[in-house]
């Protein structure tokens, strides 16, 4: 499904894309601040008009009504470079003024000198599926339970910012600055449980069977400041940065009503109402970072290269929580109940990254590539955790856990060139995982574990012809044990793509993908088939069209396994989707300074998620949307452009979700 939603977002930002300066220009430039300036700029209106459920256009789209700047292009070269302070500028900026994901970049130079980049962008996430149904849906679905959706919602937005500045000491050295943000801020609701630290027995079954929805505003911030030094000598790179790191989060969890019962739908949830919530997390971590990389030559066939990244992460985490309400004691009575539970914890993250590798041309068509990497990452923390239960004393403990992650990984591989039109790389690679937990100087056999695995792998390029190029790849792995339940023993795969050119205005391109992969001792399999195929044939400049089809399918199974509360603990997993899309479109310019262009693709979803005899979570569905734009260009003016957008989604089990929406807008584009 995630593929689908992602092809008709390209679908949408394909009707935005600007004219090339050779189409907009007009001819003319603007001399100002010692520049001679060019640029275009795309500006219109869009009008919507959605009928159904607005929450799932606004996840699908996002797209908001009203005045637009879509594209904002600005360059320009200095007319006298040896006084002035720069050679070139560039700015651009695209989906200004409500679009989801508005940036800007902008870049100054001069030659020999500094280069100076800075960029922002921000990216809109919504997510708002209705929760609230319990109505006779379908054969599939007769009694849709609240509990039956996933009851996460979220509308949030997510800033990211950065400059750098490059500073050209000599030809061979070169220093470099930086500086970098980035936050997450906005309205989320999740499903808790109310468990808590050292919680007796009886409290397991209850806090399993009653997730409540609740309200989580969310705020996170990373701020990073860095410099660092560049040098070559003859054969040889250096590249060394180091810097400082920082990051802030709190979250803030409470009830949506007062006295609201879970999402579960049981008769026994209505009567075990929350009356009140409050729950605070947040975290505050520091670290130093330092990154050297290097790359040369030992010999004129043999190549040397090599990293280190070192972080160290630390700082506190804090949870404070209370709630109140209705539930079965220890007599299976129901009664009210009142929790308070506290954590103080400070934690260290150091983590080391190394990487070896050396490539030895044997001879002119024979490389052998090694490459080793061994990370190294360790989290410890010191907590101290209290909780009070209907007023007994406090249930109080100090824990110190420590996480021990180790990868060991060794990458053996050839390339072979036994003639111009084929390139063969056969591989082998090692791996080896180390994970170490340690709670109060003690080992917790449970969670520690090492791994070996075994990867080889063969990939080819063959190209007979000018006109037919074919490459592939196959790669297996066998792992010697598995740290979850839907951690693959073994598994293969294998990925094939052709592409045939037989005249210059014609293309035929097809990719299949295949894998699978197994655990047997959880019953967990899991199968993707995807194929895809494009023709796109270009008659001349006035008619271009394209078609395609792409299937896909997603098999998944397995058992899942509940730790608390009554049986059934074991329930079967079947996880299964068939997805087909459909594309197609072309572009007409029947006369000069006037075009049509159509796109169009449908999408078809069948099959189901379902856990043991649960209704499944999600079914078939379809999804199709076309496009269609005129534009009319005005000599020495710039161009006209209407864009109509037709789009329907229909979900089968839980058509509450079904919008249809209309959109349609006008754009200027014009030049300098």
């Amino acid at each position: 499904m995630r593929k689908i939603f992602i092809l008709a977002a390209c679908a949408v930002l394909a009707t935005s894309t600007p004219l090339t300066a050779q189409e907009e220009r007009s001819g003319t430039t603007a001399s100002f601040g010692g520049f001679e300036n060019h640029g275009e700029a795309t500006a219109g209106y869009r009008f919507i008009d959605v009928s159904g459920y607005k929450p799932q256009f606004q996840q699908m789209f996002n797209l908001r009504e009203g005045f637009r700047v879509h594209d904002l292009i600005l360059y320009g070269d200095a007319q006298d470079r040896t006084g002035s302070f720069a050679d070139r500028y560039s700015f651009t900026a695209s989906g200004i003024g409500g679009d989801p994901f508005p940036s800007s970049q902008l870049l100054v130079s001069k030659t020999g000198l500094y280069e100076f980049r800075a960029s922002w962008r921000q990216s809109y996430y919504y997510w708002n599926q209705n929760d609230d149904v319990a109505l006779p849906i379908s054969v599939l679905a007769p009694t849709f339970p609240r509990g039956l959706t996933t009851n996460h919602d979220w509308a949030t937005v997510r800033k990211f910012g950065s400059a750098d500045l490059t500073l050209h000491a000599s030809r061979n050295l070169q220093f470099t600055f930086e500086v970098f943000h980035t936050s997450n801020d906005g309205n989320t609701f999740t499903t808790r449980s109310l468990d808590f630290f050292n919680s007796p027995a009886y409290w397991g079954s209850f806090a399993r069977a009653n997730p409540y929805y609740l309200m989580a505003p969310l705020r996170d911030s990373t701020n990073r400041v860095a410099g660092g030094i560049d040098y070559s000598w003859r054969n040889w790179s250096f590249h060394y940065k180091a810097g400082y790191q920082t990051f802030n989060e709190n979250i803030a969890f409470d009830e949506v009503a007062p006295n609201q019962t879970s999402i579960n739908p049981v008769a026994l949830s209505l009567t075990e109402p929350l009356a009140n919530l409050s729950w605070a997390q947040s975290r505050q971590l520091k670290s130093p970072i330092s990154e050297f990389s290097y790359r040369g030559k030992l010999t004129s066939r043999l190549e040397w290269r090599g990293s280190y990244i070192y972080n160290r992460y630390s700082g506190p985490a804090t949870s404070n929580e209370a709630e109140n309400g209705i539930a079965p004691d220890s007599a299976g009575v129901l009664a009210p109940y009142t929790i308070s539970a506290s954590g103080r914890a400070e934690v260290t993250q150091p983590s080391h990254a190394v990487t070896q590798g050396l490539t030895y041309e044997i001879r002119n068509w024979w490389d052998l590539d090694v490459g080793y990497r061994y990370i190294r990452y360790t989290s410890e923390s010191v907590s101290k955790l209290e909780s009070l239960l209907n007023g007994t004393v406090p249930s109080a403990g100090g824990d110190e856990i420590t996480w021990f992650n180790g990868l060991h990984d060794l990458n053996v591989g050839m390339d072979f060139r036994p003639m111009k039109e084929l390139t063969i790389h056969p591989g082998i690679r090692f791996l080896r995982s180390e994970i170490e937990s340690v709670e109060n100087g003690i080992v917790d056999a449970a969670r520690t574990q090492r791994t070996n695995m075994v990867r080889p792998e063969i990939g080819f390029s063959y190209k007979p012809f000018s006109t037919l190029n074919i490459r592939g790849d196959f790669r297996s792995f066998n792992n010697g044990s598995s740290y979850t339940a839907i951690t693959p023993h073994t598994g293969v795969s294998g990925r094939l793509m052709v592409r045939y050119q037989p005249i210059a205005s014609l293309s035929i391109e097809n990719s299949t993908n295949t894998s699978n992969s197994t655990l047997m001792d959880s019953n967990y399999s899991n199968k993707v088939r995807a194929n895809s195929t494009t023709v796109s044939y270009a008659w001349n400049e006035k008619l271009s069209m394209f078609g395609g089809f792409t299937y896909d399918s997603f098999l998944n199974t397995g058992d899942i396994v509940f730790l608390r509360g009554p049986a059934p603990l074991n329930n079967p997993l079947r996880d299964q989707s068939i997805n087909r899309v459909w594309t197609a479109g072309f572009e007409l310019k029947p006369i000069y300074h006037v075009g049509l262009r159509a796109t169009g693709n449908y999408d078809r979803t069948t099959g189901v998620g379902q856990i043991g005899t649960e209704p499944p979570a999600y079914g078939p569905l379809e999804w199709p949307m076309v496009t269609g734009t005129v534009f009319f260009e005005i000599p020495k003016a710039g161009r006209l452009s209407i864009d109509l957008q037709r789009t329907y989604y229909t979900e089968e089990l839980v058509p509450v979700n079904n919008f249809s929406a209309n959109m349609l807008t006008v754009r200027w584009t014009s030049g300098f």
